[in-house]
Parts: C-alpha cells; sequence; structure tokens
C-alpha cells in the first residue's frame, strides 16, 4: 500500500510501507509506470552477513505521521545500525534524490547496495542498462526514456544484469556475498546494482546521496547530471527542502480550533495530495495507486472529469487555484467535437480505457466541469481566464440542453455516478441542472448569450423533483428509465447541489433515510448503496461518509458533522492518506489509495466548515 509520495509535476515517486519505491511515474503523474522494483541492501564486512532493508530482516521500520513536508522519510534500525532515508524530488528539475545518512555506536565497515529494474514505458523487456566509467554514472533507457544514476560521494562498483528470462532471478543475488561480479552492459530484461562502501565511526553521521536524473533522451539527463555535480550535490538537496517547507508553511493548518489539530493537519495533507496527482499540463490522476493492475488488469492512473471537476473545486478553496486553471484547460482540449466528455482520459490527454458501449458517456461528467468552472471564478480566479474557457462553457452547455430524453425531459439515459448502471439517475439530473445554472452564471459575467441554459435548468429541476420523489415511498428513487428503488449515497450529493433547499422536510428526511440505511454498524462510514459488493459487501466510502457530513453542516448540526470528519481521520493511513473505502469487516483502508477525491472532498467540507464557523462568528461579534 502506498504510504508517501513526492512528486513536480512531472515525476511522481510513491512509497509503500515497506519503505521502497513503489511507483515512478514520468513524463505526468499517473503515465507512464516505470518501475519494477527497488531495493537497498546492506553488507558487514567484518561479520559476513547480508541484509536487505526489509521489515523482517531483523530490522524495524518507522516512517513519519504525515505526508506534509513534500519528500517521504522512512528510518530502518536494525544489527547496529540507523539508517535514515529521506526521498525528494527537486521542484523545477526531473531529478529524483534518495538522502542516505548512517550511524552506529560502534566502528562499522559497511557496503550499501542498491538493486534496481525497470519496466520502461511499462513494459519488460528490449531495455538496456549500462555503467559509464568516465562519468561514474549508470543508465537505463528504452525508447527515448532515460534514467541515469550516480552518486556523492560516486559509487564504488555497479553491474549490470538480467531478471525474467533465462531462468534468472535479477542481478540482486550479485550483492547477496557482498561482492559485485557481473558485467557492465546488458540488455533485454536488463536491471542493475550499485555499490558504496562505508567506514562508520562511532557516533559520527556518514551521508550518501543517492540521483536519478529522467528525462527524454540521452543529452537530457547527462546534462542535468553534469548540472548536478558542477553546482554541487547538496544545493539541490538544499533547494529541496527549502521549496518543500516553504510549501508546507503555506498550507499549514488553520483554525477553528474545534475540528482537533490532526484534522486540520490532514487538510494539508490532503492539499499536497492534491498538487502531486495533478501534472504540468493539468491532468489530475484518480489515483496514483497501481495494485489494481494485477486483478483487474486496468488501474486509476486515469483523469475522470467527475473526479477531476470536485478536485478542482476543491483547489479553488484551498490557495490551489493555479492548479485548477491548469485543470479547466486540460479539460478544453479534451471536450468531444459534441461538447460532451468521454469516460476518461489518460493523463497526457488520449482517450482511456473503457467498459461503456459508445458513447461512453457520463453525463453528469459533462455537467461537474461546467460548475468548476464557474466556482473557479467564484474564488477569484481572473475574467481572462475564464473568457479563454468560454467555448469550452457554450459547447459544454449546449450539449446538456439538447441531451434530452423527450418522454421525461429529464436528461438522456447515461450511466450513472459509480460508472455501472446506465438509466436516467437522480444525481446525474441534479449535476445537469448545477452545471448548467454555473453555465448561465458565466455568461453573464461576460455578457454572453444564453439560449435555453436557464429555462433548460428548470424544467429538468423541476421534472426531476416529479419523476423522482416518490410521495408513496416517502423518499427519492435511484432513476426512471429504467425506475430503480434503490436506496443510493449519491443523492446526498444531489440535495448538496441543490436538488431540495435544507428548510424543505424531504431534505432531511432523506438525509435521515440514507444514514439509517446506509451507515456501516460495524465500524461506522457511509456505503455507497444497498447491496454493493465493489471490493466486500456495502463497505464504506470516505467521499459518502463526507457527502454525509456536508449535508447535516448544511442542516446546521455541525457536532455531527465534525463526528464525521472525525471518523474519515480515523480511517487514514497512519501517514495521513485516505483511500477510496474502509474494510466494512475490519476497518482497514480497502481499494485505491489514496484516492485523490477523498481528499478534494475532505478538503472542501473543512474548508466549508471553517467558513461556517467564521460566518457564525462575525454575526455573534456584531450582535
Amino acid at each position: 500500500m502506498i504510504y508517501q509520495l513526492a512528486g513536480n509535476g512531472r515525476i511522481l515517486l510513491t512509497v509503500n510501507d515497506a519503505g521502497e519505491w513503489n511507483d515512478l511515474f514520468f513524463p505526468f503523474p499517473g503515465q507512464f509506470q516505470h518501475l519494477r522494483e527497488m531495493r537497498l541492501g546492506l553488507y558487514d564486512v567484518d561479520r559476513r552477513n547480508f541484509h536487505w532493508l526489509r521489515p523482517g530482516n531483523e530490522y524495524t521500520l518507522e516512517v513519519p505521521s504525515s505526508v506534509v513536508g513534500g519528500f517521504p522519510t522512512t528510518v530502518w534500525s536494525g544489527h547496529g545500525v540507523r539508517l535514515s532515508v529521506e526521498e525528494m524530488v527537486h521542484p523545477n528539475h526531473d531529478l529524483v534524490l534518495r538522502i542516505l545518512r548512517f550511524r552506529s555506536p560502534e566502528a562499522r565497515h559497511l557496503r550499501l547496495f542498491s538493486y534496481q529494474s525497470f519496466k520502461i514505458a511499462e513494459s519488460l523487456f528490449q531495455e538496456t542498462a549500462y555503467v559509464d566509467p568516465s562519468t561514474s554514472s549508470l543508465v537505463h533507457y528504452k525508447r527515448g526514456y532515460y534514467f541515469e544514476f550516480f552518486g556523492d560521494p560516486a559509487f564504488d562498483a555497479a553491474i549490470c544484469g538480467e531478471h525474467t528470462l533465462k531462468g534468472l532471478q535479477g542481478s540482486y543475488v550479485d550483492a547477496e556475498d557482498g561482492r559485485l561480479e557481473g558485467r557492465p552492459i546488458a540488455h533485454g530484461a536488463a536491471d542493475s546494482v550499485m555499490q558504496w562502501n562505508i567506514e562508520l565511526a562511532p557516533d559520527v553521521e556518514s551521508t550518501v546521496r543517492i540521483f536519478l536524473a529522467v528525462g527524454r533522451g540521452g543529452a537530457t539527463v547527462h546534462k542535468l547530471r553534469d548540472d548536478v555535480r558542477a553546482r554541487g550535490p547538496k544545493r539541490f538537496e538544499k533547494e529541496s527542502k527549502a521549496y518543500w517547507s516553504a510549501w508546507a508553511a503555506r498550507h499549514a493548518p488553520d483554525g477553528p480550533d474545534d475540528l482537533g489539530e490532526r484534522a486540520a493537519r490532514m487538510g494539508s495533507e490532503s492539499a499536497l495530495v492534491l498538487k502531486l496527482a495533478t501534472g504540468t499540463n493539468g491532468a489530475v490522476i484518480a489515483s496514483p495507486d497501481t495494485r489494481s493492475l494485477v486483478v483487474g488488469g486496468d488501474t486509476y492512473n486515469y483523469c475522470w472529469f467527475r473526479d477531476g471537476g470536485y478536485i478542482s473545486e476543491a483547489m479553488d478553496e484551498s490557495r490551489l487555484r493555479e492548479l485548477s486553471t491548469r485543470f479547466l484547460r486540460f479539460a478544453a482540449t479534451c471536450q468531444s467535437p459534441d461538447g460532451s466528455f468521454a469516460h476518461r482520459f489518460f493523463p497526457d490527454g488520449e482517450v482511456g480505457s473503457t467498459w461503456h458501449p459508445p458513447p461512453f458517456l457520463q453525463i453528469d461528467q459533462t455537467a461537474t466541469v461546467l460548475s468548476a468552472t464557474w466556482r473557479h471564478l467564484e474564488r477569484g480566479a481572473d475574467p481572462d481566464v475564464l473568457l479563454e474557457l468560454w467555448p469550452m462553457v457554450k459547447s459544454a452547455a449546449n450539449f446538456l440542453v439538447h441531451f434530452r430524453d423527450r418522454a421525461t425531459g429529464l436528461p438522456g439515459p447515461s450511466f450513472d455516478l459509480w460508472e455501472e448502471r446506465k438509466g436516467i439517475h437522480a444525481y446525474s439530473s441534479a449535476a445537469v441542472v448545477h452545471g448548467l445554472e454555473s453555465a448561465a452564471r458565466i455568461a453573464k459575467v461576460l455578457g454572453k448569450e444564453t439560449p435555453h441554459w436557464l429555462s433548460t435548468a428548470e424544467e429538468i429541476h423541476t421534472r426531476t423533483l416529479e419523476l423522482m420523489w416518490d410521495p408513496a415511498l416517502g423518499r427519492f428513487v435511484r432513476s426512471v428509465e429504467p425506475r430503480d428503488e434503490g436506496i443510493d449515497a449519491s443523492i446526498l450529493l444531489a440535495l448538496d447541489l441543490g436538488l431540495l433547499e435544507p428548510s424543505d422536510p424531504r431534505y432531511r428526511s432523506t438525509v435521515e433515510l440514507v444514514e439509517s440505511r446506509l451507515w456501516s454498524k460495524a465500524v461506522g462510514g457511509l456505503a455507497r448503496y444497498e447491496g454493493d459488493e465493489y471490493y466486500g459487501h456495502e463497505n464504506p466510502w470516505v467521499v459518502c461518509t463526507l457527502w454525509l457530513a456536508a449535508t447535516h453542516l448544511s442542516l446546521g448540526d455541525r457536532a455531527r458533522c465534525r463526528e464525521l470528519i472525525d471518523w474519515v481521520v480515523s480511517h487514514a493511513t497512519p501517514t495521513g492518506l485516505l483511500p477510496e473505502q474502509v474494510d466494512a469487516r475490519t476497518g482497514e483502508p480497502k481499494s485505491a489509495t489514496p484516492l485523490v477525491w477523498s481528499h478534494a472532498a475532505f478538503l472542501d467540507l473543512v474548508c466549508r466548515y471553517r467558513g461556517t464557523v467564521s460566518r457564525l462568528r462575525d454575526s455573534a461579534n456584531s450582535s
């Protein structure tokens, strides 16, 4: 499971709960995942024993309690040695830094080994690895992607080999006797090992810096290597730490105090996750987690415009406005000619995989982009940005106006929020209403004509309440065409978008019904819908629980809202990352972790909660 992250909008590095590199994405977060395996090992020369740094090899592992700070840190203790490892990605150079600090109470003669194998461009073979003794560097490359390792001090030895084929385990076995005997170049399923000799004086720290330059083309990474050496390796460590310290300070938690320190800190952690999941081109991936690739053949490493729209809104609430601008510009490049948005996209803007038949449509995604664009202006974006986005807004709004079901007057059938059922859904209809209203507000600011946008929104709103609220049942149905009476947490999000006013008795009764039917009695938290079997039976989802919290906040029940925030915080990983869902039996994180939408929903709710409290205090002071 991913525990820590570092990145710069081009590189995204994840570190797992065993303290090892898990994923290395480039040139965008989520694309491509180039890493097969990375491990560190120590050989004690005097005692003639070797161990890979892994829990269970008589080493204990410590991880920080927060991802805020911008660089993952792990501390290994065992065999009389303490080793701290800091992982950094330079903010403006495509450079990964590993800072290893050794300490022992007695003199020790050690050898550090770093083993690495790649699956460059997400395939295992046709790769080359070579050692260049003239530059004391080690290079892996394929199809224009280059990865160059070098150190401060320079490594004492390095070899290349192969894995997977020909009955070979991998070159890491060459390190386990404490001596490297391989060759300087290999191709095919290539891997490599580097070695440093370390002399430790008693209680004196010794430092090794391992650098990885990443780029398209050998000349690019060679130049970066030379720049690091010319300007001094310590300088790049200093620059990385200075930048991330400044970033963390800017996004430090601020009141209100009644949220609690841990919840406030998670707001900062969530802001960092949003930043690291966003590419320089504006694409925002749903999650960097790749575990589902093994069992499902696919991942969450895509940009969904539903997730992205809500993430964009959270960015605008939390001093990440530039990232929101990038995302909306990215959306404009991905829009279909008819104004809609397809199911999901690769981070480079190409259409992603799907399990939906043509036209690959979830109508709420198009609507959510419009809502996010209005929120961007509402929270301070320059109107020039909106003018740039106007063609996208106009095309999307016109599509929503024309994508109607003649019999009901509602939006035409499409797949639901959960991407499982095709029909005319209550949440999707509410999202379209909100999207068209947002587009009309944008048009008014820009002085543009808005033919039928508001009138269509009003018609759909009216018809949604007429057809989706069943007086005999005393509640909303999930969908019509086909009719589905299932209890679904997405109706809470529809309420939050304005389907009903909180003063309407149906608002409160809907919240109470959904909470009573979908609340997990074993571990708490709110499930998606009755009978959900995705990764377990009716697992609670973080976003659903936060929608419930938002509706309680709208009803004025801040105490219940705080309780639900505390539930979310208590089900994060030890480093503060939020999963998609929680196991209904054990309470452990389940499925994609971190899920960026979970962090966005948390951040948005905390910002709204703070605003509510601030308004109440202002009112009290004025009276």
